[in-house]
Formats: C-alpha cells, sequence, structure tokens
C-alpha cells in the first residue's frame, strides 16, 4: 500500500511511529485536522486513520462518508485515555470485512 493509499493523522507524539510503516504520516493541532482530511481525500486516499481525539471534529466528514466505501476513515486510540470509541470502530470495519467478530476478549 502506497504512502499515496494510506494516511495517519493525528497530534505529532500519538502518530510520529507510524513513519516507519511507509504511509503518509500528516502532523495536526485541534482545529487543523478537518481541512487536513479533506485535502487527503481530495488527493486519493483511499484509507485514512485519525486519532480519537479528532472524531467530535470530524463528525461532519464522518457522516458524509458512511455509508461510502471509500475513503475509509477509521478512528485510532491515541493512548490518552481509553474511551473505547476508536476501539469499537475498528471492530465493527472488521467484522464487517471477515463477517465475524475476530477480538477474543469479553465485554
Amino acid at each position: 500500500m502506497s504512502g499515496k493509499t494510506l494516511a495517519i493523522v493525528g497530534k505529532r507524539e500519538t502518530v510520529m511511529p507510524f513513519l516507519a510503516t511507509g504511509a503518509r504520516v500528516v502532523y495536526v493541532k485541534e482545529g487543523e485536522c478537518v481541512e487536513m482530511v479533506e485535502k487527503l481525500i481530495k488527493e486519493g486516499s483511499k484509507i485514512i486513520l485519525f486519532t480519537e481525539e479528532f472524531i467530535e471534529e470530524l463528525s461532519d466528514i464522518l457522516a458524509k462518508y458512511r455509508t461510502e466505501t471509500l475513503p475509509c476513515l477509521i478512528p485510532i486510540p491515541s493512548g490518552r485515555g481509553r474511551t473505547n470509541i476508536a476501539i469499537e470502530r475498528i471492530r465493527g470495519v472488521i467484522k464487517k470485512a471477515v463477517g465475524a467478530d475476530i477480538f477474543l476478549e469479553e465485554r
């Protein structure tokens, strides 16, 4: 998967480790995420991972693309307190793709 296909958006200290993946890593601050995600979509990014602290900020974009196949917008845990929003979204995406819940943990 090329860097143009996969983008990871979030605060510097959270997304910096993803540089090792070869994906396009974009640092943003609060208030900048919507503009950056819209730019990435326009440039053709197919999968955009973003840290969960930006879920509220991206709510309109998430609603707009919720029923679309691409782009796939997925929140990832930021490590700043566990809200389970990102984990539940990832679980849902995997369940949809695989057809089963592969997480073995009990709820």
